[in-house]
């Protein structure tokens, strides 16, 4: 077994839950001044980053 793939996909997965959830923070307004439309762009950012963490974490032996 390959560990360090797996723990590369892992955090793969973890990095883009993180811009996800941040992204959702500037939208709602948790952060000052942050408050756009681009907001938008990092969930879209953070949940692709996450999805292709997870499934090539899926495919690893």
């Amino acid at each position: 077994m390959n560990y360090g793939k797996k723990f590369r996909y892992i955090l793969t997965a973890a990095a883009g839950m993180m811009i996800a959830i941040i992204g959702i923070a500037y939208k709602t307004g948790y952060f000052s001044g942050h408050e756009g439309n681009s907001a938008y762009g990092l969930v879209v950012c953070g949940l692709v980053i996450m999805v292709y963490g997870l499934a090539k974490l899926h495919q690893t032996p």
